[in-house]
């Protein structure tokens, strides 16, 4: 005790003989170095045990979503199949299809009925594409779209499979061949349900193969959203033989994290070609594939690694704010008597300021609190006086900008409508109708245009505007333009938000008619009462569009040469005026034009509540 006492008594000596300034610096040091050490220490073995937990668990939901997708679209793919099959005038057309007696136009009739429930079907955002593989000699074989010759597939691998498949579905990766209507021939990997197609009044007898695919594109998106969580991780489909159908990496990625045989259970710790990894797999519903997930578990340790190298990095920067705290608060308080007689000569200078340092409670607190409380009581009265005189002076420029707003508001209307009146009493005075008819036009549409600041206006008067607009473009394109109205009488008193029509009409026009090699052509704007809505269709007989063009008509507003900004802002305006259901609809055909369906309600006395 007293050789261990001596020592004591020593540092305890030493430390009573600092200064308050280093004491206090020594104080908080140890305070946080010490437990926040500890606390890494714990945090970071938490931390790689929930990594780890938490990325199975993530892995596993994100598998998991992935095959229910993929059995989702084999499970559309067979109801679709089946559908087709089971379809009672699809299966009286198989019946005839080895008929002698099979006229060309049953045989005709037949293709386009075929087409027809394929193109129904394919409305399922799950099938890509749905063929039918008939005898060549058949008239609708080979329309390079959906219907093809048998001749084509017979020397397939998949083909000998399916004849000894005994009637059921064989699920395998093929490639398509579809003629887009340009005449370019597309090709696409796809995953087949393919299904012997039977003649019904002889089973033994096989009349073709109907194909149902499904992108392999999208299927491989769902392979790589399964495997995001990690940088070398690899999910991917493998058939009966062991074979890979498809995978998230590539092939030697892939060969890298292969299993060989499936372990005893789900989402387990196993060694793969020498290397630890978490295996999850799962068998996939409605064909002999299985997926396969796996995490190599140093993905796993070096995102635990990145987290303990950022609690180090927390620990060292709140090691240094500790010391830093600790030198300006033991600073500042031994310092606060010359900060106060600091303040208070510039208070003599006339710099008003308070002290925002925290001085405690003793004496030379109390008298920090008053100087305090006396500073602002000045920055009050100061304060309130500076505000009276500043709001004075706002409320005289608001009365002048107000003034002056009104005027120009009257004058600029009233200075276009005058200018035109004066250009169209000289075309009068100089004999020259042609100006007189253009003028009168223009001044019209200003004015239908400004409506005295009214945002909503009636149809009637959207459609008198539109009818300027177009007398004005047929001065300057000859009378090339034909406008056709065709609007029931009983809407003509609802609303709608103005310069509507307008824009609608100059894309027919620039975008469309003037496109065709004559630059003549039609407008026609049709409207009705449909289901308690006001539908205006605004067609003309253009070039049309292309379906890439139209799918982005709306999406956002487009700077492109076709669009401009104002069909996006019309359709943006309908909603914010009627709500999400209200706006544009847009359809086309390349070479036969384009229509715009315009989707209101039936709305009356909105103009006058603006």
């Amino acid at each position: 005790m007293t050789m261990l006492g001596a020592p004591v008594r020593k540092l305890w000596s030493y430390v009573q003989d600092l200064k308050i300034q280093h004491k206090l610096i020594l104080i908080f040091f140890f305070l946080m170095i010490v437990p926040l050490g500890a606390f890494t220490l714990l945090a970071y073995r938490q931390t790689a045990q929930t990594i780890q937990k938490n990325t199975v668990y993530s892995a596993s939901q994100s598998f998991e979503q992935a095959a229910s997708s993929l059995e989702s679209r084999i499970r559309s793919a067979s109801l679709i199949s089946d559908y087709i099959i089971l379809d009672e005038e699809a299966i009286r057309i198989f019946g005839r299809m080895d008929s002698a007696a099979y006229a060309i136009p049953s045989q005709v009739k037949d293709g386009t009925y075929l087409l027809r429930m394929f193109r129904y079907l394919l409305r399922n955002q799950d099938i890509f594409l749905i063929r039918l593989f008939v005898p060549d000699e058949l008239v609708f074989a080979g329309d390079g779209q959906s219907i093809y010759g048998l001749s084509g597939v017979r020397e397939a691998p998949w083909y000998g499979r399916l004849l000894g498949s005994n009637g059921k579905l064989l699920l395998t990766p093929t490639t398509t061949q579809y003629t887009e209507t340009t005449g370019a021939i597309s090709q696409h990997p796809v995953l087949s349900t393919l299904r012997l197609v039977k003649n019904p009044n002889d089973y033994a007898r096989n009349m073709g193969v109907l194909s149902v695919d499904i992108l392999q594109s999208d299927v491989q998106a769902m392979l790589e959203q399964a495997a995001r969580l990690t940088d070398s991780g690899v999910v991917y489909l493998a058939d009966a033989d062991g074979g890979i159908v498809q995978s998230s990496a590539d092939a030697a990625q892939t060969a890298r994290w292969r299993i060989a045989d499936d372990p005893a259970a789900p989402w387990k710790r196993v060694k793969v070609n020498g290397k630890d990894a978490i295996v999850g797999y799962r068998a996939v519903a409605g064909s002999d594939w299985r997926m396969v997930s796996v995490i190599p578990l140093e993905d796993i340790l070096a995102a635990s690694a990145h987290q303990r190298n950022v609690l180090i990095l927390v620990m060292l920067a709140m090691t240094v704010a500790a010391y830093g705290l600790a030198y300006i608060s033991s600073f500042s308080s031994t310092r606060r008597i010359y900060r106060l007689i600091f303040k208070m000569r510039q208070v003599q200078s006339g710099h008003l300021s308070v002290i925002h340092q925290n001085f405690g409670r003793d004496e030379i607190g109390e008298l920090a609190d008053s100087y305090n409380f006396m500073i602002k009581k000045i920055e009050v009265l100061i304060d309130e006086q500076f505000k009276t005189g500043q709001a004075m002076k706002n409320a005289e420029l608001k009365l002048v900008q107000a003034e002056l707003k009104a005027l120009q508001s009257q004058i600029n209307p009233h200075f276009l409508y005058n200018t035109l009146d004066l250009i169209n009493w000289m075309a009068i005075k100089h004999d020259n109708p042609d100006i007189e008819s253009l003028i009168g036009s223009l001044s019209s549409f200003y004015k239908l245009s400004l409506r005295k600041g009214r945002d909503i206006v009636s149809i009637e008067d959207e459609l008198h505007h539109l009818r300027t607009y177009v007398d004005i473009q047929n001065h300057r394109f000859e009378d090339s333009i034909r406008l056709v109205l065709d609007v029931d009488p009983d809407i003509l008193d609802c609303e709608i938000p103005k310069i509507t029509l307008q824009p609608l009409a100059e894309n027919s026009i620039m975008h469309g008619i003037q496109m065709k090699p004559d630059k003549r052509g039609t407008v026609t704007v049709s409207g009705r009462l449909e289901d308690g809505a006001i539908l205006l269709r605004v067609r003309d007989d253009g070039v049309g569009m292309s379906e890439s063009a139209l799918s982005g008509m709306l999406e956002r507003p487009s700077r492109d040469e076709y669009h401009g900004f104002g069909v996006y802002n019309i359709h943006e305006r309908l909603k914010l005026s009627f709500g999400a259901p209200y706006g544009l609809r847009f359809e086309s055909k390349l070479g036969e034009g384009t229509a715009v369906e315009i989707r209101i309600p039936p709305a009356k006395g909105l103009g006058n509540a603006s």
